[in-house]
């Protein structure tokens, strides 16, 4: 090989180490700025996560003041008429769910079943249709309040799948799923056992567990809730 031939041969291999060097360069800041981002994402929601804890903690603090004050407005006043609004605003706020209730009743604990047969692997989770009919059927059987997974039913709750989790009041809960009934423990408990879906569900190995209970409390509805619950049962996917 002449010195021009090895002349040129060195000018090529020299313009391809410097591509290589600035492509590599280039992929070690791209992972160090998303390293960065990453970071600062974190720190973001971990901030956020605490103002949302803070803020639901002076909410409640507020709301227990605004109830004193109106208990001592009808203790002072002893009017009939503003005694009377009261217990109808009571009365509305437990049909809304916004007061806790406690009494007997039956608590309903659902888990998915531990291994997969030869049906649809979907038979073998437990879905927000499931729920919805033993919900139904404890409504039309008299339960007065029933929560899941904490969370009270109000009428506009519909539990909704979100691959392996359900939604209830927006707030995202995995299994086991635990339902609580106030009402008659005995109807509520015969009615719940007597369900052809119940018997479809523990033929595939769904563990349904129905348990009567002489006091239960059901909590009220929160309108305003922690962003944990938002996050809880999601999945971490690795890209």
């Amino acid at each position: 090989m002449n010195k021009g031939h090895r002349g040129m041969m060195f000018i090529i291999f020299l313009i391809l180490g410097i591509v290589i060097s600035l492509q590599f360069r280039g992929v070690v800041l791209s992972e160090s700025d998303e390293g960065a981002n990453l970071a600062e994402l974190q720190s973001e929601l971990s901030a956020t996560r605490a103002e949302n804890a803070m803020l639901i903690e002076q909410l409640t603090q507020l709301e227990a003041e605004m109830e004193l004050m109106t208990q001592n407005i009808g203790n002072q006043m002893n009017d009939q008429k503003v005694n009377e609004l009261l217990k109808q605003r009571d009365y509305e706020y437990f049909r809304a769910g916004l007061t806790p209730v406690m009494g007997r009743g039956i608590v309903i604990t659902l888990q998915d079943a531990p291994a997969v047969g030869e049906l649809d692997p979907n038979e073998y989770l437990i879905h927000d249709n499931n729920i919805t009919e033993i919900l139904d059927e404890l409504k039309a059987n008299g339960a007065q309040a029933i929560s899941i997974n904490g969370e009270r039913l109000i009428t506009t709750t519909k539990p909704v799948c979100a691959g392996p989790t359900i939604i209830v009041n927006d707030s995202r809960y995995p299994a086991p799923y635990v339902i609580k009934a106030i009402g008659d423990p005995d109807v509520l408990y015969d009615a719940i056992q007597s369900m052809a879906e119940v018997a479809f569900m523990r033929l595939t190995d769904i563990r349904i567990d129905i348990v009567k209970q002489d006091e239960i409390v059901v909590d009220r509805y929160h309108p305003f809730r922690s962003f944990d619950k938002v996050f809880k049962g999601l999945e971490v996917v690795n890209k």
